[in-house]
């Protein structure tokens, strides 16, 4: 069992993790290659959205949009996660003053 010192070594660990990888993601959410990489996200987003409005043929193409929602959902989370963690670590931060 973890002791109270031992608990809040690791909670002051993650929350310097949290920080540093914020830090981390909001260089690469501002440098140039990002907005290029987020142009190609989309571009393969709108293929995907097509699959999925696109009438099928036949049922044997029934698995085609279940996929491409699951693609769509994973492009989501991916593009997401910089800015989710950004306001993560703006939140600690908050809490920390608050205390």
């Amino acid at each position: 069992m973890d002791t109270l010192n031992e608990i809040e070594r690791k909670q002051r660990a993650e929350r310097a993790q949290v920080r540093e990888d914020a830090e981390l993601l909001a260089g690469l959410m501002a440098h140039k290659g990002w907005g290029r990489y987020m142009a190609m996200v989309e571009a393969i987003a709108q293929n995907y959205h097509t699959t999925i409005m696109k009438p099928m043929e036949n049922i044997l193409e029934a698995t085609k949009p279940e996929f491409a929602k699951g693609v769509l959902s994973g492009l989501t989370l991916a593009t997401a996660l910089p800015q989710m963690k950004i306001n993560e670590a703006q939140e600690l931060r908050r809490s920390s003053e608050d205390e």
